[in-house]
């Protein structure tokens, strides 16, 4: 699709429903109706002369082109947020050294790498060292600065500052086309975790056809048409191959948590990452990443 001119008030529309996959969710993060929502869309797509949105009774997927403009938007919402960092912090001193962040695999792979080169725009000094485990890192002992987390911190919470920096909503996805009567989930000491419940109810109980505890192979194995799996909205939405299912399945929301040690809190460099961290999160609209 071309680059063509837009208000950003009619693209915060787009934006919403990409992300939130229908217009009530839409509606109720911009403050709308999910009829100003709908007719904004249809607005867009007349101005676009392309369809961008499937209509489905699950909701809102998006098309091949509706997917292209997603990318499109990101970019323009990605720079918009390095200037207003820039602007509200116009005479900062510069910010070097390193910062080692622990998180999961998922929310490097998806949130947090793929915003390291604005990263170093604003920081081209720091550079930044990430600890990936499912489990969490004791802060108290140095083994990182900062943790980003689907939890908040629940033993020594004096000792830290944590913020709740947005919402990751869940739903059922699974290849165009493929069969929709096996899921992916996680094993072990993770098959407790609100998404694995929420899938064996969808199924019925039934064990999944693959477990593993890497979400980013749930997508792969979602794509290859093994089986269905409950991925974060902001991911599904945006795979061209994956559509949401119309299977009932019980909604799920985690919290997305930036947590540091309080000893930290003048540190330069942990505060223009805690910074940063938040602001991605924003723009990621992990409802909030």
């Amino acid at each position: 699709m071309k680059n063509l001119a837009f208000d950003w008030n009619e693209l915060k529309f787009f934006l919403a429903v990409a992300r939130g996959g229908g217009l009530s969710g839409a509606a109720a993060v911009l403050g709308s109706s999910a009829s100003t929502v709908s007719r904004h869309i249809d607005a867009l797509e007349r101005r676009t002369g392309r369809t961008l949105f499937l209509r489905q009774q699950s909701g809102y997927a998006l098309t091949d082109d509706g997917s292209e403009l997603l990318a499109q938007v990101e970019q323009v919402e990605q720079a918009m947020a390095i200037a207003g960092h820039t602007a509200r912090h116009p005479a900062q001193q510069e910010v070097s050294g390193v910062v080692r962040l622990a998180t999961t695999e998922m929310l490097a792979q998806y949130l947090v790498v793929p915003k390291l080169p604005a990263l170093r725009e604003l920081h081209p000094a720091l550079r930044v060292e990430l600890d990936i485990a499912m489990g969490s890192v004791n802060l108290s002992r140095r083994e990182a600065d900062l943790a980003l987390r689907m939890a908040a911190p629940d033993d020594g919470a004096g000792d830290y500052i944590a913020k709740r920096v947005g919402t990751l909503d869940f739903a059922l996805y699974s290849s165009r086309g493929a069969p929709h009567d096996h899921y992916v989930s996680w094993d072990g000491a993770w098959d407790g975790l609100p998404m694995a419940t929420s899938l064996r109810a969808a199924f019925g109980g039934k064990p999944p056809i693959l477990a593993c505890n890497s979400l980013p192979a749930h997508i792969i194995a979602a794509k290859a048409g093994v089986g269905a799996a409950m991925l974060p909205c902001f991911i599904g939405d945006a795979e061209p191959a994956l559509q949401r299912m119309g299977r009932q399945a019980a909604p799920v929301s985690r919290d997305l948590w930036l947590v540091y040690h309080r000893d930290l809190k003048a540190s330069l460099r942990v505060q223009a990452m805690a910074a940063f961290l938040a602001e991605s999160a924003a723009v990621c609209h992990a409802r909030g990443l």
